[in-house]
């Protein structure tokens, strides 16, 4: 290595002494035209690393008392040429003694530094800068020293993390390549200690470094609505929706960053990512149009990976708005493969385990924050019809106190008691749906039937002792209902483990689907309808399960038995129009869903159309003459007996939804079909599954 080396030049300029410090030691001046660069502080001579590359090349052209300060002792005294190796010079290497420079300050006798102290000073101030980022997020490695940390000069500050680590990366790189000569600074670059384990999967994410270097960061956009009080009032939708359900967040927190955002204060990544996607979850449940919601959810992808290095509470609330947005939009990443994710997160984290936390505030949040995942694993697991994310038998954690927002404790009367009440019908709704799906045998009728009434009385303590929130009236009222509703239909319809249900399952049933199409078509009427995946699988499991019934109500019939199911006629009736209008509204919004929309409008038809035939005998002819289908000899006179009644009385409107020619004739029902569309859910859980890449 030669002093023309830039390696070379690069190690000079960056261990030569601080000049700074040198106006102690006595100088003759400079000549006129040659001013040194280090006879001014470091904030002026290298303001940017792209002037402290050409920094050294300017030594050879400084005062020849300013080169004697970097050459080592052993040379100055044998008054010899110093070629400045590192950290051992050629001369000293040859004579096999230590290399040493005079300190920096005023010269002291016998008070000679090894010429690594410098070395080993850097890495302090490193190992002390990576201390202050991770403990506080400033980053400070790339600013000038004495230079103000609010921004306002750089607004990219806080995101230059990767960026200087990269650097760093590639500086040890090149040492490495220069040859064994320059192993002994390579060495003493890196260091000897190795990260703990900690560090290296917590705390220090960004040791697991991609295969290839990643682009240098730049400050991510903030964007902002017209103005605070607009940004508040969206803000308020989504904690007035959403924060009622998945309670992770902590309104006032939010809305003290969402201020000073708008107040034009630099965020913390993790903060302008938890703004940008919450705004972006507001806007979109909350109007029609998504074109202002995708720009907010991009924005938030500049600072997700940011949000997540530390492996954190924050990390998983940052997953857990992340599964929001993408369980009500058709953009970013499936919400299986995040909650998945989350999950793993919150293990590790021994979130779903109980411990004691000495900040009572800190305790609550990661509550909030592991039983929001709960229930949206349970909600998405159960749709789509596929395993559990953790066992409720591996879960000790307590659920979170009914705190207002100022951590006072009020029961039954806070923000939090709606999602109290709603975890604890999750975790009811979780043993039902281990109990009845899985893939074990099926258990005796008995036993099914008696395991069943400890769940329906399980469920009717809970909607019975749900106290009502005034601040939520909808929320506390309609949606337990709702949900109370849901929980029946899961628990009596056909599943794997009953797939013979008893009439009182029937019963049930049929009244819980009604339930939850009402539900729908009440937030349909006031166009408050989310057109979504969720959406649409309860309400085709809704409409599937009453065709069930009333095939079930045909067969006892057929059989000479009771119809077990006997509802109001015009609300049936009703509820089947309701799915058909709404599967052909979702078929306008998502091309392909009106292909289910006329299945099930032709299945709904071959169902009302054997009801007509089998009713209309019974009402004009004796109990022992009612065929199901015309007989061969007589095929006229039915044919003219049905056309007088017709076949299918429907509601008002409904003759305008169903295919009805009003021919009178009866269509032919396949028993195949039957048997796949009234007692199996998982074709259609797999074709939603794979139509919305879930």
């Amino acid at each position: 290595m030669t002093n023309r080396d830039p390696e070379f030049r690069h190690q000079l300029g960056k261990f030569r002494l601080d000049s700074s410090l040198s106006s102690h030691v006595p100088i003759s001046p400079p000549l006129p035209h040659q001013t040194s660069p280090q006879s001014q502080p470091p904030s002026l001579t290298n303001p940017t690393p792209s002037q402290s590359q050409h920094t050294p090349s300017h030594i050879s052209h400084a005062h020849r008392s300013k080169r004697v300060s970097t050459a080592c002792d052993f040379c100055r005294k044998r008054k010899k040429k110093c070629d400045f190796r590192y950290p051992n010079c050629s001369a000293c290497t040859r004579a096999g003694v230590r290399c040493t420079i005079p300190p920096p300050g005023p010269q002291v006798a016998s008070a000679s530094v090894p010429r690594d102290q410098l070395e080993n000073l850097q890495n302090r101030v490193r190992w002390l800068e990576d201390v202050l980022r991770r403990k506080t997020g400033i980053s400070v490695a790339d600013r000038p020293t004495g230079s103000p940390l609010d921004g306002e000069g750089d607004p990219a500050w806080w995101y230059q993390v990767p960026t200087v680590l990269m650097g760093r990366d590639s500086s040890r790189s090149t040492t490495t390549a220069t040859g064994p000569a320059s192993s002994p600074a390579n060495s003493s670059t890196v260091g000897t200690e190795l990260p703990n384990v900690g560090e290296i999967f917590r705390d220090q994410l960004e040791n697991r470094r991609p295969s290839a270097a990643r682009p240098v960061a730049s400050a991510p956009r903030v964007l902002r609505l017209a103005s605070l009080e607009d940004a508040e009032r969206v803000a308020s939708q989504y904690f007035d929706s959403m924060g009622y359900q998945y309670p992770f967040l902590h309104r006032p927190d939010f809305f003290t960053q969402l201020r000073r955002i708008y107040a034009g204060e630099v965020p913390s990544p993790e903060v302008l990512y938890t703004y940008h996607i919450t705004i972006a979850i507001s806007l979109l449940i909350g109007s029609g149009d998504g074109t202002q919601a995708n720009e907010y959810y991009c924005a938030s992808q500049e600072t997700l990976s940011l949000s997540l290095q530390n492996e954190d509470v924050s990390a998983l609330r940052a997953l857990l708005s992340l599964a929001l947005y993408t369980m009500f939009s058709t953009n970013g990443p499936s919400v299986w493969h995040v909650l998945g994710t989350a999950l793993r997160l919150a293990t590790s984290l021994g979130l779903h385990k109980s411990r004691h936390v000495s900040s009572v505030a800190e305790e609550e949040l990661a509550k909030r924050a592991f039983w929001s995942l709960y229930n949206l694993d349970r909600l998405v697991a159960s749709t789509l019809g596929r395993p559990l994310g953790i066992a409720d038998e591996d879960i000790s954690v307590g659920l979170p106190h009914e705190f207002n927002d100022d951590w006072s404790e009020a029961p039954g009367a806070s923000a939090m008691t709606i999602p109290v009440q709603v975890v604890r019908l999750r975790r009811i709704f979780s043993r039902i749906y281990r109990y009845l799906y899985n893939n074990q045998p099926p258990p005796p009728p008995a036993e099914v039937s008696l395991t069943l009434l400890h769940f329906r009385q399980e469920l009717d303590d809970w909607r019975r002792n749900a106290p009502v929130y005034p601040s939520a009236l909808l929320y506390s009222t309609s949606y337990y209902d709702y949900l109370y509703a849901t929980t029946l239909l899961l628990m009596h319809r056909p599943s794997p483990r009953n797939p013979t249900p008893d009439a009182t399952s029937i019963v049930s049933c049929g009244d819980a689907s009604i339930q939850v199409i009402r539900s729908y078509w009440d937030s349909y009427s006031v166009g408050k309808l989310k057109w979504i995946w969720l959406t649409l699988s309860q309400i085709y499991f809704a409409g599937i399960t009453i065709l069930w019934c009333l095939n079930q109500n045909l067969l006892a019939v057929r059989d000479g038995h009771a119809a077990a199911w006997q509802p109001n006629d015009q609300m049936m009736r009703r509820a089947i129009q309701a799915v058909v209008v709404v599967l052909e509204e979702f078929g306008k919004r998502r091309p392909g869903v009106e292909r289910l929309a006329e299945t099930f409008r032709q299945q709904s038809t071959v169902i009302f159309s054997h009801l007509a035939y089998q009713q209309e005998p019974i009402n004009t002819q004796p109990q022992s003459q009612p065929p199901l289908q015309p007989p061969p000899p007589q095929p006229h006179l039915q044919q003219q007996h049905v056309l007088v009644a017709p076949p299918v009385p429907m509601a008002a409107t409904l003759d305008d939804v169903l295919l009805v020619d009003g021919s009178g004739n009866v269509p032919v029902m396949d028993a195949q079909l039957t048997d796949e569309l009234f007692y199996s859910y998982d074709w259609f859980q797999e074709e939603m599954a794979t139509y919305y890449t879930l």
